[in-house]
């Protein structure tokens, strides 16, 4: 567990300060992509939106545990993360039928409440919750996930769809491989930059892409 760093801000100190307002700037952002997503419901946009929704709750509770140094709220971050990601993972499976991904959600969402069950058995596993979580969120949502976005930004020649498809690869990319990779290495402040930077390139993409359909 990373010790509490640098002055108090509103009575939380600086690490979970910047953790909470990221997770309520993930809120706002998640709110605006919401209406975005009403317009324009595709598998894209929804696994950004999930993206959006899964991180703000990880963000609050991650905030709150580095606040209270209780055990609970880190528990309950990376089961947002679990089950975000089963949602995330649809992503890939977007050109199957909806009921393949659908299969998709519920089998992965299963296996993962079956992990974090696993996890929750003693007092020594949860201890490794965190760190496992860390690095699944960077390989499935930041590669896998992620790296099938980048990969229909490229293959793809609609403009609207190519920048969306960029903007949220860049976005998921930046929280989950590089805000992950330096919150594993410890280096808290570069972490806390590139998780504000992943909503500013999601939202700004969506901007973009509506102004060219």
């Amino acid at each position: 567990m990373m010790e509490p760093m640098g002055p108090i801000v509103l009575g939380f100190s600086l690490d979970a300060f910047l953790m909470i307002a990221a997770g309520v700037f993930y809120i706002l952002c998640a709110i605006v992509v919401w209406r975005s997503y009403k317009k324009d419901r595709n598998e894209l946009v929804g696994a950004l939106l999930a993206f959006l929704v899964y991180q703000s709750f990880n963000m609050l509770l991650m905030g709150m545990e580095m606040h209270t140094m209780e055990m609970m709220y880190s528990n309950l971050a990376a089961l947002s993360v679990f089950i975000g990601s089963a949602y995330m993972l649809k992503f890939p499976f977007s050109s199957f039928s909806k009921g393949v991904r659908n299969s998709v959600f519920f089998i992965s969402l299963i296996a993962l409440l079956a992990l974090f069950a696993w996890f929750m058995r003693s007092e020594d596993s949860q201890m490794l919750l965190m760190q496992f979580t860390l690095w699944y969120d960077l390989v499935i949502n930041g590669v896998l996930v992620g790296g099938f976005m980048l990969i229909l930004a490229l293959k793809t020649s609609e403009r609207w769809l190519k920048v969306k498809a960029i903007g949220g690869s860049t976005g998921v990319i930046s929280c989950c491989v590089v805000s992950n990779g330096a919150m594993i290495g410890g280096a808290f402040l570069t972490s806390a930059l590139f998780g504000f930077l992943a909503p500013v390139l999601i939202l700004g993409s969506l901007l973009v892409s509506r102004s060219k359909q």
